[in-house]
């Protein structure tokens, strides 16, 4: 779990690169449909009161995780015009990104992580198809207190309108 949550900060949380070309989208509200998938993932150890704390729900989804089965989620955000001038990449001061192409159609981002002997690189892949449609990948491996682990996420996203949603 500590490496899928690696990896979703580094994709979320943003350090300016050089000179990006902005996406050629629209600002406004955007749909993202994501679709990820971890291998290598273990059962983490827990008492049987434990177990018994958590809802059957969630267990289940856990176990989905752990057996390596893709999880679907769809989420809005809003997209501001200066979100689209800097490209944001990364505050996690133990990893490094590097910005390796970018256009206005697409954008691919590589990522070097070292977090206590923990080392993941990845990939990041965000293509605008065209100004409201945009389909992005990220490739991630590494090892995680000895143990091999990939994740694969892939996702669509669709521009809804010039005006955003409250976020309350």
């Amino acid at each position: 779990m500590k490496f899928m949550f690696s990896i979703a900060v580094l994709t979320a949380s943003l350090v300016r690169a050089a000179d990006p070309v902005p996406l050629d989208i629209k600002p406004g509200q955007w749909e993202a449909t994501v679709t990820s998938r971890v291998n290598g993932l273990t059962r983490p150890q827990l008492s049987p009161e434990q177990l018994a704390k958590i809802p059957a729900e969630q267990r289940a989804k856990i176990e989905a995780l752990i057996a390596g089965e893709p999880h679907t989620t769809t989420s809005k955000s809003c997209v501001k015009k200066e979100d689209l001038t800097k490209l944001q990449l990364n505050k996690d001061q133990s990893c490094k990104t590097t910005l390796v192409s970018s256009s206005g159609g697409k954008q691919e981002i590589r990522l070097e992580c070292d977090r206590n002997g923990n080392k993941q690189t990845g990939s990041i892949t965000i293509e605008a198809l065209d100004a409201e449609h945009i389909k992005f990948n990220i490739q991630a491996s590494g090892d995680s207190n000895g143990k091999n682990m990939s994740m694969t996420v892939n996702g669509t996203s669709k521009w809804l309108g010039a005006a955003c949603e409250d976020s309350k």
